[in-house]
C-alpha cells in the first residue's frame, strides 16, 4: 500500500492550484459545452422536426441540470448529505454512463458529512475515468472511517496523477483536463486530512483507492 501525500512547498503548491483552476475551468467547459450545442441544435431543428426536435432538447437541457448539480457538489457547494443522494447525482454520469455503481450492503441512508460528499464524488468519477471500455465501480468499507472504490472493467487503469502521487513522484509538466478530477481530488483530500492509498486487491487488474478519514 502506497500512501498518496500530495504536499507540495509554498511555490510549487501556487503553480499547481493555478494549474488545477485552469483544468477545472475547461473541464467544465468540456462536460457542459457539449450538450448546450445540443440544446441549440434541437431548437433550430424546431421548425422542421417539431415533437422530435423538442424532446431531444428537453432531454438535453435535463442533462444539463444534472450534470451542473453533479459539479456543484463536486466543488462542495451542494446539498447532497447522505449515500443515496450521492447516488443520485451520480445516475448516468459514470464514465459518460458506460458504467455502473454498485454498493453491496451500504445503506443508502448513510449520513455524510459535507467534506467527504465532493471527496466520494470525485473519487467515484475518477474511478470511472479509470474505466476507458466501461464497467463496474464498487463502493464497499465504513463511509463514516474508511472507503475502498475499486474500477472494474477490461483495461482499467487509474489517472497517471493519482499513479505518479501514489508513487511519490513529482507531477508530469503536461497534464490536461482530462486529469483535472484526479488532481482536485489528491489536493481536496489532503487540505481535508483524508489520506489516500492504493492497494492491489487479490485478482484484480487495478488497485483499489482507499480514502481513510481522520478520527
Amino acid at each position: 500500500m502506497t500512501q498518496v501525500t500530495p504536499e507540495p512547498d509554498s511555490a510549487e503548491g501556487a503553480d499547481l492550484h493555478l494549474r488545477l483552476t485552469r483544468l477545472i475551468g475547461l473541464r467544465l467547459c468540456h462536460d457542459l459545452g457539449g450538450l448546450a450545442g445540443t440544446i441549440g441544435n434541437a431548437l433550430e431543428m424546431l421548425n422542421d422536426a417539431g415533437a422530435e426536435a423538442a424532446d431531444l432538447a428537453g432531454e438535453a437541457a435535463d442533462m444539463l441540470r444534472r450534470r451542473l448539480l453533479l459539479w456543484r457538489s463536486v466543488l462542495g457547494s451542494g446539498e447532497a448529505r447522505t449515500l443515496g443522494a450521492v447516488l443520485g447525482l451520480l445516475k448516468g454520469q459514470i464514465a459518460a454512463g458506460r458504467a455502473h455503481l454498485e454498493i453491496g450492503d451500504l445503506p443508502e441512508a448513510t449520513p455524510l458529512s459535507e467534506t467527504m460528499v465532493p471527496l466520494l464524488l470525485s473519487g467515484l468519477l475518477v474511478a470511472g475515468e479509470a474505466l476507458p471500455r466501461g464497467g463496474v465501480v464498487r463502493l464497499a468499507g465504513d463511509l463514516q472511517r474508511e472507503i475502498t472504490i475499486l474500477p472494474i472493467g477490461a483495461s482499467a487503469n487509474w489517472s497517471p496523477v493519482l499513479l505518479r502521487h501514489a508513487a511519490g513522484a513529482a507531477l508530469p509538466s503536461d497534464i490536461s483536463s482530462r486529469d483535472a478530477l484526479a488532481l482536485w481530488l489528491c489536493i481536496s483530500a489532503g487540505a481535508a486530512g483524508v489520506s489516500l492509498s492504493l492497494a492491489l486487491p487479490p485478482n484484480e487488474a487495478a488497485a483499489a483507492l482507499m480514502m481513510t478519514l481522520p478520527n
